[in-house]
């Protein structure tokens, strides 16, 4: 079996048999692997602790024909904060199962998302313990920017129906569609009625906030000063839009909107 070297996240794993570990990653040569390490569950296994949830490793593969087999892993970061915080693990669960649901493939944009799971986690890591803001304010840019880089960002300089140019004035609304994937003007937000692509209302401060976070770096973004209603707003319809376009449920958001109740729509 031909062998390869890669770096690699650790997303995903659980047990097979009576020792062995399936192991799915993310690297970012290739995109999703699904590997199997053999015996790493045995106490004087070869791997450690190596292989364990989020961590980034270097590691030597075989090729297999439905999994390929962990030959060696050495660990490039691990995050001990993570699994000590309850709060932190759920996020960056979170995180994982975003990449794991949209069977991301493209060879090219693969560096930058492995690039921005790293950035995400190595920043959840560092954030005090019991700060559900701030955890909140990074998945916001985290699903921004992987929207962007999976192709899936939202219209929001023109309506999504119509197509006319917006310019929202302090004080107005703007509606979204989920399903249309985008804004909608007044006109057509008018027309629409009930319709059940029309998910929210914006604000004018939402709808910039919208605006910017396709385009800020997270220097930028971290430093804007935000409404705790304008980000849970943003937080929740940024979630539910990247669920209907990668048409899957992601467990993980449920969960956290009913351990977090003031965050609910």
């Amino acid at each position: 079996m031909p062998s390869y070297k890669t770096r690699a996240v650790i997303l995903k794993s659980y047990s097979l048999g009576e020792a062995d570990k399936i192991i799915k990653l993310f690297s970012p040569d290739s995109g999703l692997i699904n590997a199997v390490a053999k015996g790493a569950r045995k106490i004087k296994s070869k791997f450690g602790g190596r292989l364990e949830l989020f961590n980034f490793i270097d590691l030597e593969l075989s090729s297999g024909r439905s999994l390929d087999i962990i030959a060696q892993a050495e660990i490039m970061k691990s995050f001990k904060n993570i699994p000590l915080d309850f709060n932190k693990f759920l996020f960056c669960q979170l995180i994982s199962e975003a990449v794991l649901k949209t069977h991301f493939s493209s060879a090219e944009a693969s560096p930058l998302l492995f690039k921005l799971i790293y950035f995400c986690f190595n920043k959840i890591d560092k954030l005090p313990s019991g700060d559900i803001l701030m955890l909140q304010r990074i998945i916001v840019f985290f699903i921004a920017k992987f929207l962007k880089i999976t192709g899936y960002t939202p219209l929001t300089d023109s309506c999504c129906k119509c197509g006319a140019d917006l310019n929202v004035a302090a004080g107005e609304s703007v509606g979204f569609s989920i399903n249309l994937g985008g804004v909608v003007c007044g006109s057509c937000l008018q027309s629409s009625g009930d319709s059940p692509g029309l998910k929210k209302i914006l604000s004018s401060d939402k709808y910039n906030f919208l605006c910017c976070l396709f385009k800020l770096n997270f220097e930028d973004f971290w430093a804007l000063k935000l409404e705790q209603d304008v980000l849970i707003d943003i937080y929740q319809l940024l979630g539910d839009y990247l669920k209907y376009h990668i048409d899957s449920s992601i467990d993980i958001f449920t969960y956290l909107n009913r351990i977090i109740p003031d965050n609910k729509v």
